[in-house]
């Protein structure tokens, strides 16, 4: 009797072993490149939804309005599975959007018009751009069928939120990855600060005033110059 209950046992603890746990134990098979589009899809959603919002309050252009409306639904989507697939592999994602996404939020939040619609259509083509070959090299590199369905699913989303940016015809292809200004929203009080590589040539000038004092401070030593003969050393001398 006791050995026919210990395979029931067994298959009984086996089939009731919470989801979580079966999934921690399933994280081994997450590998790096996975993690990492899992982790920059999220960041996407977490910017895309709200900018998409603004794309249909703050512009008048029928073509701006149905990009950011398509885009606010697809990353609804896909910010659902993203979640999904973290609380299978017990993976922690970002629940913010990082500093630059959110300069660019900022950006959009203070243009109107025309400007809106450009700096609305540059900013989204441009990230949508640099993602493309990361959700690319995912599906062809990845071992896992959750990750590889994911990616062929977020490659046509990409897709096709690339051509209907490029539809509003307002993107400038010969900017779009020119370097601009880049503003950082601060997290602590929201104020947008310089980057701090526009700091640097003040930064230069300072190091090069403080080493020509340094060295002025050197010249008038008394050790310094001429050399200082004691004395006694005078007196060994004559």
């Amino acid at each position: 009797m006791k050995r026919l209950l210990v395979p029931f046992v067994l298959t009984l603890f086996l089939v009731s072993f919470p989801a979580g746990a079966r999934a921690a134990q399933s994280n081994s098979r997450l590998s790096a490149r996975d993690a990492d589009l899992l982790v920059k899809v999220r960041l996407a959603n977490l910017w895309e939804m709200p900018a998409g919002q603004m794309a249909g309050e703050r512009s008048a252009s029928v073509k701006v309005q149905e990009a950011g409306r398509t885009m606010m639904n697809d990353h609804t989507l896909l910010n659902v599975e993203v979640e999904r697939l973290a609380g299978l592999y017990g993976l922690q994602l970002p629940s913010a959007p990082n500093d630059m996404q959110k300069s660019w939020l900022t950006e959009m939040a203070q243009a109107s018009g025309a400007q809106f619609d450009s700096v609305f259509a540059m900013r989204l083509r441009a990230a949508h751009g640099l993602i493309f070959p990361v959700v690319a090299n995912a599906r062809v590199t990845t071992t896992d069928p959750e990750i590889r369905k994911f990616a062929t699913t977020a490659n046509t989303i990409v897709m096709k939120h690339m051509t209907l940016l490029e539809n509003t015809g307002v993107v400038d292809f010969a900017a779009l990855y020119a370097p601009t200004p880049l503003m950082v929203m601060s997290d602590s009080d929201g104020r947008d600060i310089v980057v701090a590589v526009a700091m640097a040539p003040l930064v230069a000038v300072a190091a090069v005033f403080v080493l020509w004092l340094a060295a002025g401070r050197n010249r008038r030593r008394p050790g310094s110059g001429r050399p200082q003969w004691s004395a006694t050393a005078a007196g060994q001398g004559s």
